[in-house]
């Protein structure tokens, strides 16, 4: 790799515990800067994970990031990588961003327009608030319907088509003006585990992966994404020792050499039980940088519910230089590694605008109109006539109590789906009556409105079991039943019974509004055409 004098000359002016330092991109708590004026000031951080917990709201980000930046400025210091996950069905500053339906409902469509058009509202929106990196967009492909992490985080089960979204999205963040990361490479559609808990195993050959997997990620490749995020997932028909983050063969002979990505190859979270669980900080740091890795990340899992993260950022630091002092770790990798976080830093983040003025009406009829566009009736389209609704969240209140967490990882949505469908409901023109199980029985002539959500949760999961045997039940007892799923497509494959399926591929606000304006009768809905369902 050949090195740019300017680089070069930047990264001589450093010493070790700058150059490790600049490898990292950190979490901290809270909403003020001063938690991590010392690794800026003192070990050149190269950059920060940013989730709920740091800003709420528009006005707190601007405020944080400026601080940031200010803090860097005392000192001369390159733009800190300042990364979010604003991917749709994961967010920040939800409440007051446009996060849209998410990846799901976007890759409904058989063109990436509207993907298009939705990437680049969120790009619009985060540099609004300060942030210059967004971490998708989510190449994975839903292989595997029962993945516990990925479902709507997702474009779709079909390589090509989730690949087509991949690329639109990436169109549409650089259309935007900020910078966007691939994750999770080669591909988290195809677990049964969640890495946030474990090291996921998908026993697949290098030439099933370039058939399913790698598409997405190669058409992001060629779309010109800047980052692309590693899983913490072990292939051992590819590499029977290492997670796809710890693996040579995985990072270089495949993503750099193969697939021809030249851009920075960040790490998921470090902090993740996948890695935790097995390697101390220390060895995965160093395993990562040697297997390939440009940057570390270590975001702040909520799970831990321990100030214990900041003692893994230190070990990790810290023991990248013992291992070079050792003579463990090649300073060269290093300094390889830093000329692309370098040159990457000075070409996007150093001319990067920030805090302009954007169109937030506009920016929700955007992400209403992509809604919308992925509201399908699947199997049969009912008749629906004047008869009146009767509306049942099929979801037990004891379902939300982990919808938010701590830490501000994940869908960040305060407010169930249900709340949201039932209240654009019943703002027509129809008899719209909520009800419990309870009063079935004594119900008079209509439509029963069974309402089914999901929410992908990091660590955790969005309990269903209760509302799927709901579903399944009164799919054998009632006739008039429509199952209006805010959520993907995939549990119907457990319904056989159920007749009328509304799915929105979202638990969204504004996917709930839309499915509401469907019954009612406002918008043209399609019937299914452009949904596989994973058999």
């Amino acid at each position: 790799m050949k090195i740019d004098p300017k680089v070069a000359n930047i990264i001589s002016d450093w010493s070790l515990k700058e150059k490790v330092g600049q490898l990292f991109i950190l979490a901290f708590p809270g909403k003020s800067a001063d938690k991590i004026r010392p690794m800026i000031t003192e070990y050149n951080l190269g950059g920060c994970y940013l989730s709920q917990d740091n800003g709420d709201t528009f006005a707190e980000a601007r405020q944080l990031t400026r601080e940031l930046a200010s803090i860097g400025s005392e000192q001369d210091r390159l733009p800190l990588l300042l990364g979010v996950d604003q991917e749709g069905a994961w967010g920040v500053l939800v409440g007051e961003s446009t996060t849209g339906p998410g990846n799901l409902a976007l890759g409904v469509a058989e063109t990436g327009q509207e993907t298009e058009r939705m990437y680049r509202v969120m790009a619009e929106e985060m540099r609004f608030a300060g942030f210059n990196c967004i971490l998708g967009p989510c190449c994975d492909v839903n292989l595997n319907p029962g993945s516990p992490i990925i479902d709507t985080r997702a474009f779709g089960d079909r390589p090509a088509k989730v690949a087509l979204h991949a690329a639109a999205a990436v169109r549409g963040l650089h259309q935007g003006g900020i910078c966007g990361s691939g994750k999770h490479f080669p591909g988290h559609g195809d677990t049964h585990g969640d890495t946030h808990r474990e090291i996921p195993r998908v026993d697949k050959s290098l030439d099933e992966l370039r058939a399913q997997d790698l598409r997405p990620f190669q058409a992001a490749i060629d779309a010109g994404v800047d980052l692309i995020m590693t899983s913490h997932i072990l292939y051992p028909q590819i590499d029977g020792d290492h997670p796809a983050t710890l693996s040579r063969v995985i990072l270089q002979d495949l993503l750099r050499a193969e697939m021809g990505f030249d851009g920075i190859i960040i790490s998921d979270s470090m902090n993740m039980g996948a890695i935790v669980h097995h390697y101390s900080p220390a060895t995965a740091a160093v395993q990562a940088l040697k297997a390939g890795i440009t940057m570390i990340m270590l975001s702040e899992e909520h799970y831990d519910h321990s100030d214990a993260y900041l003692d893994k950022q230190f070990a990790m630091i810290h023991g990248i230089m013992a291992a070079v002092a050792a003579g463990d770790l090649d300073e060269a990798v290093i300094d390889a590694a830093l000329a692309r976080i370098v040159a990457f830093k000075l070409a996007k983040l150093v001319p990067m605008a920030r805090y302009q003025p954007i169109d937030m009406a506009g920016n929700q009829q955007v992400a209403m109109g992509c809604a919308g566009a992925a509201l399908t009736w699947l199997r049969q389209v009912p008749e629906l006539g004047e008869a009146p609704f009767y509306v049942l969240n099929a979801t037990p209140a004891a379902s939300y109590h982990n919808l938010t967490n701590p830490r501000g990882i994940g869908p960040n949505q305060k407010e169930p789906a249900f709340d949201h469908f039932l209240a654009a409901l019943s703002r027509g023109k129809r008899l719209v009556r909520a009800v419990t199980v309870d009063q079935l029985e004594s119900l008079g002539d209509g439509w029963l409105l069974v309402v089914t959500e999901n929410h992908p949760l990091p660590g955790e999961d969005f309990a269903q079991e209760e509302a799927q045997a709901l579903v399944h039940r009164l799919s054998r007892e009632v006739e008039k039943l429509i199952v209006v799923a805010l959520r993907s497509p995939y549990d119907l494959l457990g319904y056989p019974d159920v007749r009328y399926y509304l799915c929105s591929h979202s638990a969204r606000p504004e996917s709930a509004r839309a499915a509401a304006e469907v019954l009612l009768g406002t918008p043209a809905t399609q019937q299914g055409r452009a949904v596989s369902l994973v058999s």
